[in-house]
């Protein structure tokens, strides 16, 4: 199992690094699979998506957007594009709605599957929440009246909770909150701030 979980939007040179050696492979040689859906209920998110996706590109990756909406009847062809990818991104945005996207196409099961053959599973913000057990406590921050189904269940690809933004300043106070919360009801967790990543390795865990 190899997952990189981090707060920012933007992917920084020294996250870049510590991907690559996860991955095995130079960053130009790197291909992503990016998976935004989170955004397609968040207002005026196309800046800072279009800019998180950048911060790949500049480290020279090769990023091909999979758009769940898409694929949502062809379960087959999407095994087969997330396949191809050295590394399944799955972006911030609404935590909820991204748990009811992947849970109605399928993309859930798929990316535990190949999760557990050895790709790489990154993601950011409501991405890397959603590597963990569970997305219990998090709707104290998250608008729900967009999901169309609401799930808190998260694809437990690890026992660890990440719990993005401590230290940003429009979210930190929710967010500490939540890790009390998580952390009273027996969940293990990983707070991170803005610069900060946890890497799992197998049973190897470390926050850079």
């Amino acid at each position: 199992m190899k997952l990189f979980l981090y707060s920012s939007y933007l992917m920084s040179t020294e996250h870049s690094v510590a991907l690559s050696n996860l991955v095995g492979k130079e960053p130009k040689d790197i291909t992503f699979a990016a998976i935004d859906n989170a955004t397609d209920v968040e207002q005026d998110a196309k800046d800072w998506v279009n800019e998180s996706k950048d911060s790949l590109k500049v480290q020279g990756a090769q990023v091909e957007v999979v758009d769940l909406r898409q694929w949502q009847d062809n379960r087959i062809g999407l095994h087969e594009k997330l396949a191809s990818k050295d590394v399944i991104w799955v972006c911030g945005g609404n935590g909820f709605y991204l748990r009811w996207i992947l849970k109605e196409t399928g993309a859930d099961d798929i990316i535990r599957d190949l999760v557990g053959k050895g790709t790489v599973y990154a993601g950011w913000s409501a991405g890397a929440v959603m590597a963990g057990p569970t997305l219990q406590y998090f709707d104290s921050v998250e608008d729900l009246t967009v999901v169309p189904e609401v799930f808190f269940d998260a694809l437990n690809l690890t026992n660890v909770v990440a719990i993005p933004h401590m230290d940003l300043r429009e979210f930190a106070e929710g967010m500490k909150k939540i890790h009390q919360q998580l952390r009273q009801a027996g969940f293990a967790t990983a707070p991170l701030t803005e610069a900060q990543a946890l890497i799992i390795h197998g049973d190897e865990q470390q926050v850079i």
